[in-house]
Protein backbone atom coordinates (compact mmCIF):
# COMPACT_ATOMS: atom_id res chain seq x y z
CA UNK A 1 0.00 0.00 0.00
CA UNK A 2 2.88 2.10 1.03
CA UNK A 3 4.72 1.56 -2.42
CA UNK A 4 1.58 2.02 -4.75
CA UNK A 5 0.80 5.78 -2.69
CA UNK A 6 4.63 6.62 -3.32
CA UNK A 7 4.32 5.91 -6.69
CA UNK A 8 1.01 7.62 -7.62
CA UNK A 9 2.20 10.20 -5.31
CA UNK A 10 5.68 10.80 -7.54
CA UNK A 11 3.80 10.10 -11.08
CA UNK A 12 1.60 12.91 -10.06
CA UNK A 13 3.87 15.35 -8.59
CA UNK A 14 6.02 14.86 -11.79
CA UNK A 15 3.11 15.70 -14.09
CA UNK A 16 2.60 18.72 -12.41
CA UNK A 17 5.79 19.68 -12.23
CA UNK A 18 6.37 18.64 -15.70
CA UNK A 19 3.54 21.01 -17.33
CA UNK A 20 4.37 23.53 -14.70
CA UNK A 21 8.12 24.02 -16.21
CA UNK A 22 6.52 23.57 -20.09
CA UNK A 23 4.14 26.30 -18.97
CA UNK A 24 6.23 28.61 -17.60
CA UNK A 25 8.86 28.26 -21.29
CA UNK A 26 5.09 29.19 -22.60
CA UNK A 27 4.59 32.03 -20.92
CA UNK A 28 3.05 33.29 -24.13
CA UNK A 29 0.10 31.05 -24.02
CA UNK A 30 -0.79 33.05 -21.41
CA UNK A 31 -1.24 36.07 -22.79
CA UNK A 32 -2.44 34.89 -25.75
CA UNK A 33 -6.02 36.03 -26.78
CA UNK A 34 -6.91 32.95 -29.50
CA UNK A 35 -9.67 30.61 -28.88
CA UNK A 36 -7.86 27.65 -29.29
CA UNK A 37 -5.03 28.98 -27.03
CA UNK A 38 -7.16 29.92 -24.19
CA UNK A 39 -8.71 25.96 -24.94
CA UNK A 40 -5.14 24.54 -24.67
CA UNK A 41 -4.32 27.03 -21.32
CA UNK A 42 -7.96 25.68 -19.60
CA UNK A 43 -6.53 21.83 -20.33
CA UNK A 44 -3.37 22.82 -18.75
CA UNK A 45 -5.06 24.15 -15.72
CA UNK A 46 -7.28 21.17 -15.38
CA UNK A 47 -4.20 18.41 -15.57
CA UNK A 48 -2.67 20.22 -12.82
CA UNK A 49 -5.27 20.37 -10.65
CA UNK A 50 -6.44 16.33 -11.34
CA UNK A 51 -2.45 15.60 -10.73
CA UNK A 52 -3.08 17.32 -7.38
CA UNK A 53 -6.47 15.96 -6.56
CA UNK A 54 -5.54 12.11 -7.58
CA UNK A 55 -2.68 12.52 -5.08
CA UNK A 56 -5.61 13.38 -2.09
CA UNK A 57 -7.49 11.23 -2.75
CA UNK A 58 -4.92 8.26 -3.02
CA UNK A 59 -3.76 9.96 0.52
CA UNK A 60 -7.31 9.84 2.31
CA UNK A 61 -8.09 6.39 0.76
CA UNK A 62 -9.46 3.94 2.90
CA UNK A 63 -9.73 6.44 6.20
CA UNK A 64 -12.45 5.97 7.71
CA UNK A 65 -13.29 9.73 8.41
CA UNK A 66 -16.74 11.41 7.57
CA UNK A 67 -15.14 14.49 6.08
CA UNK A 68 -12.59 12.20 4.37
CA UNK A 69 -15.52 10.21 2.46
CA UNK A 70 -16.92 13.27 1.39
CA UNK A 71 -13.97 15.06 0.02
CA UNK A 72 -13.26 11.55 -1.93
CA UNK A 73 -16.87 11.98 -3.34
CA UNK A 74 -16.13 15.20 -4.45
CA UNK A 75 -12.68 14.85 -5.73
CA UNK A 76 -13.74 11.66 -7.71
CA UNK A 77 -16.40 13.55 -8.94
CA UNK A 78 -14.12 16.18 -9.84
CA UNK A 79 -11.45 13.96 -11.82
CA UNK A 80 -14.50 12.41 -14.32
CA UNK A 81 -16.02 16.26 -14.84
CA UNK A 82 -12.36 16.76 -15.38
CA UNK A 83 -11.51 13.73 -18.31
CA UNK A 84 -14.81 14.81 -19.80
CA UNK A 85 -13.97 18.57 -20.63
CA UNK A 86 -10.07 17.36 -21.10
CA UNK A 87 -11.57 15.94 -24.11
CA UNK A 88 -14.42 18.17 -24.95
CA UNK A 89 -11.53 21.27 -25.14
CA UNK A 90 -8.78 18.63 -26.87
CA UNK A 91 -11.30 18.03 -29.64
CA UNK A 92 -12.24 22.03 -29.65
CA UNK A 93 -8.98 23.28 -29.55
CA UNK A 94 -7.27 20.29 -32.70
CA UNK A 95 -9.82 21.12 -34.50
CA UNK A 96 -9.81 25.00 -34.30
CA UNK A 97 -6.07 25.24 -34.48
CA UNK A 98 -5.95 22.87 -37.37
CA UNK A 99 -8.96 23.28 -39.60
CA UNK A 100 -10.39 26.16 -38.47
CA UNK A 101 -13.06 24.82 -36.45
CA UNK A 102 -15.85 22.09 -36.63
CA UNK A 103 -19.57 23.04 -38.24
CA UNK A 104 -21.91 24.59 -35.76
CA UNK A 105 -24.35 21.48 -36.07
CA UNK A 106 -21.34 19.56 -35.08
CA UNK A 107 -20.74 21.89 -31.82
CA UNK A 108 -23.96 21.55 -30.69
CA UNK A 109 -23.94 17.84 -30.40
CA UNK A 110 -20.99 17.83 -28.24
CA UNK A 111 -22.06 20.64 -25.83
CA UNK A 112 -25.24 18.28 -25.22
CA UNK A 113 -23.16 14.97 -24.58
CA UNK A 114 -20.35 17.54 -22.41
CA UNK A 115 -24.12 18.84 -20.63
CA UNK A 116 -25.30 15.42 -20.15
CA UNK A 117 -22.49 14.49 -19.08
CA UNK A 118 -21.84 16.89 -16.30
CA UNK A 119 -25.79 16.22 -15.55
CA UNK A 120 -24.78 12.70 -15.29
CA UNK A 121 -21.94 13.19 -12.61
CA UNK A 122 -24.14 15.06 -10.53
CA UNK A 123 -26.97 12.62 -10.88
CA UNK A 124 -23.85 9.83 -9.26
CA UNK A 125 -23.67 11.98 -6.37
CA UNK A 126 -27.49 10.61 -5.21
CA UNK A 127 -28.00 7.88 -7.24
CA UNK A 128 -24.06 5.89 -7.39
CA UNK A 129 -23.81 4.73 -11.16
CA UNK A 130 -21.03 5.85 -12.01
CA UNK A 131 -18.75 5.09 -8.90
CA UNK A 132 -19.32 5.28 -4.70
CA UNK A 133 -17.19 5.85 -2.14
CA UNK A 134 -18.61 3.43 0.81
CA UNK A 135 -18.57 3.94 4.56
CA UNK A 136 -14.71 2.42 4.90
CA UNK A 137 -13.78 5.35 2.00
CA UNK A 138 -13.14 2.96 -0.38
CA UNK A 139 -14.00 3.30 -3.98
CA UNK A 140 -15.82 1.55 -6.18
CA UNK A 141 -16.61 1.83 -9.80
CA UNK A 142 -19.99 0.50 -11.70
CA UNK A 143 -20.83 -0.12 -15.06
CA UNK A 144 -21.25 4.20 -15.48
CA UNK A 145 -17.36 3.85 -15.40
CA UNK A 146 -17.59 2.18 -18.74
CA UNK A 147 -19.78 4.62 -20.21
CA UNK A 148 -17.88 7.56 -19.39
CA UNK A 149 -14.52 6.02 -20.52
CA UNK A 150 -16.60 5.36 -23.76
CA UNK A 151 -17.73 8.87 -23.99
CA UNK A 152 -14.32 10.58 -23.38
CA UNK A 153 -12.43 7.89 -26.24
CA UNK A 154 -15.54 8.68 -28.47
CA UNK A 155 -14.75 12.61 -28.39
CA UNK A 156 -11.04 11.60 -29.01
CA UNK A 157 -11.72 9.35 -31.84
CA UNK A 158 -14.12 12.37 -33.37
CA UNK A 159 -11.03 14.73 -33.49
CA UNK A 160 -9.23 11.90 -34.78
CA UNK A 161 -11.88 11.29 -38.04
CA UNK A 162 -12.56 15.06 -38.46
CA UNK A 163 -8.42 16.01 -38.53
CA UNK A 164 -8.22 13.31 -41.34
CA UNK A 165 -11.43 14.08 -42.96
CA UNK A 166 -10.22 17.33 -43.55
CA UNK A 167 -6.39 16.27 -44.84
CA UNK A 168 -8.31 14.24 -46.98
CA UNK A 169 -9.96 16.77 -48.96
CA UNK A 170 -6.38 18.24 -49.06
CA UNK A 171 -7.53 20.66 -46.63
CA UNK A 172 -4.26 23.14 -45.96
CA UNK A 173 -4.10 22.10 -42.44
CA UNK A 174 -1.33 23.61 -39.74
CA UNK A 175 0.26 20.43 -38.99
CA UNK A 176 -0.01 18.71 -35.82
CA UNK A 177 1.70 15.51 -34.70
CA UNK A 178 -1.88 14.02 -32.64
CA UNK A 179 0.35 11.58 -31.36
CA UNK A 180 2.31 13.26 -28.58
CA UNK A 181 -1.22 13.56 -26.95
CA UNK A 182 -3.34 10.50 -27.97
CA UNK A 183 -0.39 7.63 -27.06
CA UNK A 184 0.48 8.53 -23.60
CA UNK A 185 -3.10 9.02 -22.68
CA UNK A 186 -4.43 6.13 -24.12
CA UNK A 187 -1.77 4.27 -22.07
CA UNK A 188 -2.70 5.79 -18.92
CA UNK A 189 -6.25 4.93 -19.35
CA UNK A 190 -5.96 1.54 -20.72
CA UNK A 191 -3.54 1.01 -17.82
CA UNK A 192 -6.27 2.54 -14.95
CA UNK A 193 -9.02 0.27 -16.64
CA UNK A 194 -7.76 -3.02 -17.13
CA UNK A 195 -5.25 -2.91 -13.45
CA UNK A 196 -7.81 -1.92 -10.84
CA UNK A 197 -6.60 0.35 -8.50
CA UNK A 198 -3.64 2.08 -10.42
CA UNK A 199 -4.24 5.55 -11.12
CA UNK A 200 -2.70 6.57 -14.24
CA UNK A 201 -4.53 8.90 -16.35
CA UNK A 202 -3.62 12.34 -14.44
CA UNK A 203 -0.08 11.45 -14.91
CA UNK A 204 0.06 10.41 -18.32
CA UNK A 205 -3.02 13.33 -19.23
CA UNK A 206 0.33 15.56 -18.01
CA UNK A 207 2.50 13.85 -19.98
CA UNK A 208 0.46 14.59 -22.95
CA UNK A 209 -0.17 17.84 -22.07
CA UNK A 210 3.88 18.08 -21.88
CA UNK A 211 4.21 17.11 -25.68
CA UNK A 212 1.30 19.63 -26.41
CA UNK A 213 2.82 22.65 -25.62
CA UNK A 214 6.23 20.96 -26.39
CA UNK A 215 5.04 21.16 -29.86
CA UNK A 216 3.37 24.68 -29.45
CA UNK A 217 6.87 25.87 -28.41
CA UNK A 218 8.29 24.56 -31.85
CA UNK A 219 5.80 26.35 -33.60
CA UNK A 220 6.35 29.50 -32.99
CA UNK A 221 8.71 29.14 -35.30
CA UNK A 222 6.23 29.43 -37.83
CA UNK A 223 4.85 32.43 -36.67
CA UNK A 224 4.58 35.84 -37.64
CA UNK A 225 5.95 38.47 -34.45
CA UNK A 226 3.57 40.99 -35.71
CA UNK A 227 -0.06 39.45 -36.56
CA UNK A 228 0.28 35.99 -35.13
CA UNK A 229 -0.30 34.81 -38.52
CA UNK A 230 1.98 31.79 -40.23
CA UNK A 231 4.88 33.49 -41.97
CA UNK A 232 6.95 32.57 -44.98
CA UNK A 233 8.98 30.28 -43.32
CA UNK A 234 6.01 28.08 -42.98
CA UNK A 235 5.04 28.90 -46.37
CA UNK A 236 8.19 27.50 -47.93
CA UNK A 237 7.79 24.38 -45.26
CA UNK A 238 4.51 23.65 -46.53
CA UNK A 239 4.99 24.04 -50.13
CA UNK A 240 8.26 22.26 -50.40
CA UNK A 241 5.97 19.32 -48.61
CA UNK A 242 3.06 19.41 -50.79
CA UNK A 243 5.63 19.82 -54.13
CA UNK A 244 6.54 16.35 -52.83
CA UNK A 245 3.13 14.94 -52.34
CA UNK A 246 1.05 12.62 -54.39
CA UNK A 247 -1.74 15.35 -54.86
CA UNK A 248 0.38 18.37 -55.50
CA UNK A 249 -2.06 21.34 -57.14
CA UNK A 250 -2.28 23.88 -55.07
CA UNK A 251 -4.48 26.96 -54.82
CA UNK A 252 -3.75 30.03 -53.17
CA UNK A 253 -4.57 33.75 -53.12
CA UNK A 254 -2.00 36.74 -52.44
CA UNK A 255 -3.35 40.09 -50.97
CA UNK A 256 -1.65 43.23 -51.35
CA UNK A 257 -2.57 46.00 -48.39
CA UNK A 258 -3.38 48.95 -50.08
CA UNK A 259 -2.09 52.62 -48.46
CA UNK A 260 0.29 51.10 -46.13
CA UNK A 261 2.75 53.48 -47.01
CA UNK A 262 0.78 56.53 -46.55
CA UNK A 263 -0.79 55.25 -43.30
CA UNK A 264 2.54 54.86 -41.96
CA UNK A 265 3.84 58.39 -42.92
CA UNK A 266 0.59 59.93 -42.07
CA UNK A 267 -0.30 58.42 -38.51
CA UNK A 268 2.75 57.00 -37.35
CA UNK A 269 4.50 53.16 -38.02
CA UNK A 270 2.39 52.21 -35.01
CA UNK A 271 -0.67 52.71 -36.55
CA UNK A 272 0.52 51.14 -39.63
CA UNK A 273 1.54 48.01 -37.55
CA UNK A 274 -1.97 48.14 -35.90
CA UNK A 275 -3.28 48.26 -39.28
CA UNK A 276 -1.80 45.03 -40.55
CA UNK A 277 -2.65 43.32 -36.93
CA UNK A 278 -6.88 44.02 -38.24
CA UNK A 279 -5.56 42.85 -41.82
CA UNK A 280 -4.87 39.77 -40.33
CA UNK A 281 -8.21 39.29 -38.42
CA UNK A 282 -10.09 40.07 -40.91
CA UNK A 283 -8.65 37.39 -43.27
CA UNK A 284 -8.51 34.69 -40.25
CA UNK A 285 -12.20 35.53 -39.71
CA UNK A 286 -13.10 35.32 -43.63
CA UNK A 287 -11.55 32.06 -44.30
CA UNK A 288 -12.82 30.01 -41.30
CA UNK A 289 -12.01 26.52 -42.22
CA UNK A 290 -11.61 27.16 -45.72
CA UNK A 291 -7.57 28.30 -45.81
CA UNK A 292 -5.07 29.66 -43.96
CA UNK A 293 -3.58 33.15 -44.14
CA UNK A 294 -0.17 33.73 -43.76
CA UNK A 295 2.05 37.16 -44.07
CA UNK A 296 4.13 36.98 -46.69
CA UNK A 297 6.39 40.00 -46.59
CA UNK A 298 5.72 43.54 -45.40
CA UNK A 299 2.29 44.68 -46.49
CA UNK A 300 1.30 41.04 -48.51
CA UNK A 301 -0.30 38.43 -47.40
CA UNK A 302 -0.69 34.76 -48.91
CA UNK A 303 -3.79 32.35 -48.43
CA UNK A 304 -3.66 28.79 -49.22
CA UNK A 305 -7.02 27.85 -50.13
CA UNK A 306 -8.19 23.77 -49.54
CA UNK A 307 -10.30 23.80 -52.15
CA UNK A 308 -9.82 23.65 -55.80
CA UNK A 309 -13.51 24.77 -56.71
CA UNK A 310 -13.54 28.00 -58.60
CA UNK A 311 -17.01 29.01 -57.21
CA UNK A 312 -15.77 28.29 -53.65
CA UNK A 313 -12.84 30.36 -54.14
CA UNK A 314 -14.93 33.34 -55.84
CA UNK A 315 -16.72 32.93 -52.50
CA UNK A 316 -13.75 33.62 -50.31
CA UNK A 317 -13.25 36.73 -51.74
CA UNK A 318 -16.68 37.81 -51.64
CA UNK A 319 -16.07 37.00 -48.27
CA UNK A 320 -13.24 39.33 -47.97
CA UNK A 321 -14.80 41.80 -49.61
CA UNK A 322 -17.73 41.65 -47.06
CA UNK A 323 -15.65 41.02 -44.25
CA UNK A 324 -13.44 44.48 -45.41
CA UNK A 325 -16.53 46.16 -45.63
CA UNK A 326 -17.89 45.77 -42.50
CA UNK A 327 -14.31 46.80 -40.24
CA UNK A 328 -14.28 49.91 -42.39
CA UNK A 329 -18.19 50.64 -41.39
CA UNK A 330 -17.61 49.53 -37.86
CA UNK A 331 -14.64 50.23 -36.62
CA UNK A 332 -12.99 53.44 -35.38
CA UNK A 333 -10.05 54.03 -37.10
CA UNK A 334 -8.62 57.04 -38.75
CA UNK A 335 -7.96 54.83 -42.67
CA UNK A 336 -10.39 51.94 -44.12
CA UNK A 337 -8.36 48.68 -45.05
CA UNK A 338 -8.34 47.53 -49.20
CA UNK A 339 -6.53 44.96 -50.45
CA UNK A 340 -5.33 44.22 -53.89
CA UNK A 341 -5.92 40.09 -54.79
CA UNK A 342 -4.44 37.91 -57.07
CA UNK A 343 -5.42 33.96 -57.43
CA UNK A 344 -3.78 31.19 -59.31
CA UNK A 345 -4.18 27.05 -59.21
CA UNK A 346 -1.62 25.16 -60.12
CA UNK A 347 0.93 21.83 -60.01
CA UNK A 348 3.88 22.31 -57.83
CA UNK A 349 5.83 19.74 -59.73
CA UNK A 350 5.12 21.21 -62.87
CA UNK A 351 5.76 25.09 -62.15
CA UNK A 352 7.83 24.28 -59.28
CA UNK A 353 7.23 26.57 -56.06
CA UNK A 354 9.12 29.65 -56.89
CA UNK A 355 6.94 29.57 -60.33
CA UNK A 356 3.80 29.43 -58.14
CA UNK A 357 4.80 32.38 -56.24
CA UNK A 358 5.76 34.44 -59.26
CA UNK A 359 2.28 33.53 -60.97
CA UNK A 360 0.07 34.64 -57.75
CA UNK A 361 2.43 37.67 -57.47
CA UNK A 362 1.98 38.99 -61.11
CA UNK A 363 -1.50 38.58 -61.23
CA UNK A 364 -2.14 40.41 -57.75
CA UNK A 365 0.17 43.15 -59.06
CA UNK A 366 -1.78 43.26 -62.40
CA UNK A 367 -5.26 43.65 -60.40
CA UNK A 368 -3.62 46.53 -58.44
CA UNK A 369 -2.61 48.21 -61.25
CA UNK A 370 -6.07 48.08 -62.80
CA UNK A 371 -7.66 49.42 -59.54
CA UNK A 372 -5.52 52.53 -59.38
Amino acid sequence: MVSSLTSIFVADIFGVVLVAVLLAGNRWLLRSASIENRALLAMVILTMVSCGMDCLLFAIDKINIPILRMIAIFGDSWLYVSNLLCAFLWLFFLTKYACGGIPKWHMNVLLVVVGLGLLGVLFNLFYPFIFSIDETNTYHRYWGYWLYTAVDYLITIDSIAVYFWKKSKNGVLRIFPIGVYLIPLMIGTVAQTVFYGVSAIAASLAISMAGVLTTMQTDLIFKDGLTGLYNRIYLDHHLASVAQSRNSVINALMLNMKGLKIINEKFGHAVGDEALKNLAKVLQKSMGDVGVPLRYSGDEFIVLLNTRNEAEMNSCLQAIDISLEKFNEKSNVPYELAVAVGSAQQDLRTYGVDGFINTIHTKMRENKSKAT
